[in-house]
């Protein structure tokens, strides 16, 4: 079974409209409200794909319920820890007339209490899965080693973890050697210090990884598709166009729920890497994790091009 860990979530509320126009009054076209943080949208998904997994996170006030109620509502299983503080609240902006996005995202808190208890629902759970997706920003009021913390514990366990962080968490997370990382092109960049313009500087980022400790890295490329690699294999995977039917947030935590899929059943890299890229391609254009069936990911599988790296 897959663990998701969130442990700043959020209640997404989803603007479109036109036109941003900045200081001036906005027509809104639509709304939507979503349960949000990575662990949560990676457990959307597996559930969604009917592959058993449970996640954790720490949760607080109304924002808090509404999230419960909303993840119960669409069989997810969930194992939350309560907090005193209310959970964040983050607003997306989409802009239909240039496709244009814009996010605006609150910073969450948590008490010592929180994270101790949480600790200890982590202890219990790990000891029942395997593979284990560690994703997210982190809340005010914990410390930026936690996922540091928590790749120890997991691997006394025996456990694959996927790692899907950025800033000072990732790179002390980083030294614990996670099983898998899954950084974007922006990312790789910041950590390389200079820009990526060909296949052979994304061999080089992911090397950079991997001489780190980490077994497998996928570099994702937005709609360029992505890298995946090991130290003994390396794979350029070309996704199709397709049209962006809602937004492209939420694909990168797609393609993690493919990653975490394909590792639990201990796939071959080149077909993990296929399928966590064609799973993100798919949230594209469907718009909608409630959108994405079989039909979908198979015929976009088969468009998908792959070049072997080394």
């Amino acid at each position: 079974m897959i663990l998701t860990v969130t442990l700043n979530p959020a209640l997404d509320k989803i603007i479109i409209l036109e036109n941003l126009k900045l200081g001036k009054l906005n027509r809104v076209k639509e709304t939507d409200i979503l349960a949000g943080g990575k662990g949560i949208n990676v457990s959307e998904v597996l559930t969604r794909l009917k592959i058993e997994n449970q996640a954790l996170g720490i949760i607080g006030g109304n924002n808090g319920r509404i999230i419960s109620s909303m993840l119960e509502n669409k069989g997810v299983n969930s194992n939350f820890i309560w907090s005193d503080f209310e959970t964040r609240q983050n607003l997306k902006i989409k802009e239909k007339f240039t496709n244009r996005e814009t996010e605006i995202n609150e910073s969450g808190k948590v008490s010592e209490k929180d994270i101790n208890d949480f600790l200890k629902t982590f202890n219990k759970a790990v000891e029942k899965n395997k593979t284990v997706v560690l994703s997210g920003s982190l809340p005010d009021g914990i410390e930026k080693n936690i996922y540091a913390k928590l790749i120890e514990k997991a691997k006394e366990k025996n456990a694959k973890i996927i790692l899907d962080s950025s800033g000072d968490a990732f790179k002390l997370a980083l030294k614990k050697e996670p099983y898998l990382v899954k950084p974007n092109l922006e990312e790789i960049e910041n950590l390389l210090g200079r820009k990526i313009s060909s296949n052979q500087d994304l061999k080089k980022g992911a090397k950079y990884l991997l001489d780190q400790g980490v077994q497998v890295v996928m570099i994702s490329l937005g709609d360029k598709g992505a890298l995946i690699a090991s130290a003994e294999e390396g794979y350029r995977i070309y996704t199709p166009q397709v049209k962006i039917s809602q937004t492209t947030v939420g694909a990168g935590d797609t393609m993690v729920a493919g990653l975490a899929a394909e590792i639990d059943k201990k796939e071959s890299l080149k077909d993990t890497g296929i399928f966590a890229a064609a799973l993100a391609t798919a949230f594209v254009e469907s718009g909608s994790i409630a959108k994405i069936d079989e039909e979908i990911i198979e015929r976009i599988k088969n468009s998908i091009k792959v070049e072997k790296i080394y």
